[in-house]
């Protein structure tokens, strides 16, 4: 696993550079784009997960619980024994000794929840760059008081992020998607109903409280809901580095919140501090924005075993007439059936195809986007893919004939097999570029060949579909643009393969 910016070696800690995970606080209190959410509401509900009251409930947790850790702190070099350097939490925060926990390592800068296979769910204000942090699960202490062995199967990458919405004052988080599926280990239960929690419904949450490892913190409730219900308050024992920590009914188990902002932080104790605390029904509480937020915006660019129709989400594999209740003209998604001639309010790009060179031994797919609406559309790391069946043997190579601009382009086999006339995909990155409305980019003449230099059989490939299109769209070229399916139509049921970023 990966904790925050610190490394633990041969028994000595040492420093890094610390980055809090933090949220918007209350105006005046902190620098814009930080918030605190240092505060003890009554009695300290934390918990280690082996004194937790529950211990059933606790193995979940510290199943499917992941710190968020800076990449430039751990040390992969034995994939048996990862190693993360950091202080204790007396050391970075200059807590008073004799706090709970003042010497245990503060190595983590925020927390996230395993939701999917390869899906976590965090507070936007945690992450904004793929490479800066590592995925870290079983960063947790031991009944012998040292810290569990982390291994290469516990340390994860982001290589993508599937949703990502920040509101100083609402709604607060991002889906990653990490770098594989995760080993052995059990998503968390989601709540998907949009309707509002009771004020009262008793809650738990799990994280990293100031980059401390897994603590458990049950003891409080929902003292309020925003009139957006884009997130409740509640009385939670919580710390900077508990941002993005999923938070639970206590009741049903289900994940309904992102722990996001919340009161100030320490209070002055001599030369020490120690952390601020209210009665537990004081202070301003802390936000949590509700977790159906962010799974709405996950599955309107991504599949998923926690989309559905009728969750509010016109997801990338559904359509009006597949799932009228989501998808609709207007609702913004430009979605499988819909065009820019159908549904223009939603649909803005498409791409324009020809067969610009044909050859035996080279596939020769023209490329040329267009914009439809009215306002200019940038356009830098858009995908356009082109799917095809590959014949002859060899690997593939692409290039692009008289080209302005300099593409980014791979190759791909689609997953299981694929389907009728779908078995490879190419995918072309567009580089930086814009369109103005009503006008097109320059035509991409992309050529590719198997390194056999035998003839391909372009009569079954999906996105060629036979006959001469002379610069016309095509909907069987797929287009994506900041995560989403924004023109053409996927080639096999049931399988949305989103590009890599």
């Amino acid at each position: 696993m990966r904790a925050n910016h610190f490394i633990i070696a041969a028994g000595f800690l040492s420093v890094g550079a610390a980055a809090g995970c933090a949220a918007p606080a209350p105006a005046g209190e902190e620098a814009a784009g930080e918030a605190r959410s240092e505060v003890i509401y009554g009695q300290d509900d934390r918990e280690e997960p082996f004194t937790y009251a529950d211990p059933a409930w606790a193995a979940r947790a510290l199943d499917f619980t992941v710190a968020l850790v800076p990449a430039s702190a751990v040390d992969d070099s034995d994939p048996n024994d990862i190693q993360i350097a950091g202080p204790t939490w007396a050391g970075r925060d200059g807590v008073c000794p004799d706090e709970r926990f003042a010497s245990q390592p503060a190595l983590a800068d925020c927390s996230g929840t395993l939701i999917d296979e390869d899906l976590v769910l965090t507070a936007a204000h945690c992450i904004n760059n793929c490479n800066n942090s590592r995925f870290v699960f079983d960063y947790a202490m031991t009944p012998s008081g040292q810290l569990g062995q982390i291994t290469s199967d516990d340390v994860y990458s982001c290589v993508d992020f599937v949703s990502y919405y920040q509101d100083r004052r609402g709604a607060d988080y991002t889906v990653v998607r990490l770098d594989r599926p995760v080993v052995g280990r059990t998503p968390a239960a989601v709540r998907l109903s949009s309707d509002p929690l009771a004020i009262g419904t008793p809650l738990v949450v799990h994280g990293f409280p100031r980059g401390l490892p897994l603590k458990l913190a049950d003891g409080a409730a929902i003292r309020s809901n925003a009139p957006s219900l884009d997130f409740f308050v509640g009385n939670l024992d919580t710390f900077v580095g508990n941002s993005g920590s999923g938070v639970f009914d206590l009741n049903t188990k289900e994940l309904v919140g992102i722990l996001v902002r919340g009161e100030r932080d320490f209070v002055q104790d001599g030369d020490c501090v120690r952390p601020f605390t209210c009665a537990d029904d004081a202070c301003r509480g802390e936000d949590v924005t509700y977790a159906f937020r962010a799974i709405q915006a996950m599955c309107e660019r991504t599949a998923s075993d926690l989309c559905s129709c009728g969750d509010g989400a016109c997801g990338p594999l559904e359509s009006p007439a597949s799932c009228a209740s989501d998808c609709s003209c207007g609702d913004g998604v430009c979605s499988s059936g819909e065009s820019t001639t159908s549904c223009p309010a939603d649909c803005q790009l498409e791409v324009l195809y020809d067969s610009h060179a044909p050859q035996p031994s080279w596939v020769t797919p023209g490329i040329q986007v267009r914009n439809t609406g009215s306002e200019s559309v940038y356009l830098a790391g858009s995908t356009v893919r082109y799917y095809f069946s590959q014949e002859p043997p060899g690997s593939l190579e692409a290039t692009c004939w008289g080209c302005s601009s300099e593409l980014e382009m791979s190759f791909h086999e689609v997953p299981g097999g694929g389907c009728a006339g779908a078995t490879h995909y190419l995918d072309v990155r567009l580089p930086f570029l814009s369109v103005d409305p009503s006008s097109t980019t320059d035509r991409f003449n992309v050529a590719f060949h198997a390194s056999s230099w035998q003839p391909f059989n372009q009569s079954n490939d999906y996105s060629h579909a036979g006959g001469s299109w002379n610069w016309a769209p095509n909907p069987k070229i797929t287009m994506y643009r900041l995560g989403s399916r924004v023109f053409g139509d996927e080639p096999c049921p049931g399988l949305f393969i989103p590009p890599a970023r």
